[in-house]
């Protein structure tokens, strides 16, 4: 993960950059520091998040994101500050989250953990499409997967995709993710459920899909689980 922290005052760019290394506890990161609005700028590098100080001399942290969106997209910006009253204009830049810097490590993490959730969204996996080979497929695409004779289908917000994977090939792709095998011949995605009646599962598509009475205790456990997690993402 490619992270910068944007700060004129070095106790809080160091500050910073502790909690993050801490919340991560790995050395798999790229964090750049940045005393000045107009370096990050003119370096115009694509960060995954940028923790960006609303007040600094050269320029504000609501121009500087705004400047930033411009060849960074898909960034995901954080708004540092020691001032309440400057939250509502972090809004009108699509902030992702505003800190007070004295809130400490909570509010820092609660960021961080809501960040990975965004992110999850968007890793890829690999799969076997029938008669064109292995395909990337982004999981926040994925609606559900069910089988289908020798073959599966996975039904994504773009259309289906028939694969020769097997159901337990699908399973050990998205160990760990927010899917849930809730029946033999269905995997769904728990993000794209719009309710849940008795045994049947309403997904966004508007299929409805069968729930295993023996799987029903660990499907209501595992989806309030992911409602809870995304519940401030």
């Amino acid at each position: 993960m490619k992270i910068a922290i944007i700060d004129d005052d070095g106790y809080w760019r160091e500050y910073t950059e502790n909690v993050v290394r801490q919340y991560y506890n790995n050395d798999e990161l790229q964090i750049d520091l940045y005393e000045s609005a107009a370096k990050y700028l003119s370096d115009r590098k694509c960060y995954d998040v940028s923790f960006v100080d609303v007040e600094m001399p050269d320029m504000d942290g609501f121009q500087t994101i705004t400047q930033a969106r411009q060849y960074n997209r898909e960034g995901i910006f954080i708004i540092l500050t020691t001032h309440n009253e400057l939250s509502r204009k972090g809004y009108m830049v699509n902030a992702f989250r505003y800190i007070h810097k004295t809130g400490m490590e909570e509010e820092y993490y609660e960021a961080l953990k809501a960040v990975d959730i965004l992110q999850g969204r968007n890793e890829k996996i690999k799969v076997k499409v029938v008669n064109e080979g292995q395909q990337e497929l982004t999981l926040k695409n994925i609606i559900y997967i069910e089988t289908e004779k020798h073959n599966i289908l996975i039904h994504t917000l773009h259309g289906i995709i028939r694969c020769n994977n097997t159901m337990s090939d699908m399973e050990e792709l998205l160990a760990g993710k927010w899917f849930f095998r809730c029946h033999n011949a269905y995997i769904v995605n728990l993000d794209e459920i719009i309710d849940v009646k008795d045994t049947i599962i309403c997904m966004s598509d508007g299929s409805e899909i069968d729930i295993s009475q023996r799987k029903l205790w660990k499907f209501k456990e595992a989806y309030m689980k992911r409602r809870f997690e995304c519940a401030n993402a």
